[in-house]
C-alpha cells in the first residue's frame, strides 16, 4: 500500500471519522472484514429506524 492522500475535510466530520480513521490504519484481515460489517450494520440500522419514522409520517399526514 504505501499510498499518500491528501484530503480536505470540514474539522467536524474529521473528528466524527477520527476513530474510523485510526481503525483502518494497519488493521488485520479479519480487523477490517469486522469493521466493514460493523458500519455496514449501522447503516441498516439507521435506514430501518428512518422508514419507521416515515411510515409514521404518512400515517399521521393521511
Amino acid at each position: 500500500m504505501g499510498e499518500k492522500f491528501e484530503l480536505e475535510m470540514e474539522e467536524e466530520f474529521l473528528e466524527f471519522a477520527k476513530e474510523d480513521l485510526i481503525k483502518i490504519q494497519n488493521p488485520t484481515p479479519r480487523d477490517l472484514l469486522f469493521f466493514v460489517l460493523e458500519k455496514n450494520k449501522e447503516k441498516f440500522e439507521t435506514e430501518k429506524k428512518l422508514q419507521s419514522i416515515l411510515k409514521r409520517l404518512e400515517k399521521e399526514l393521511n
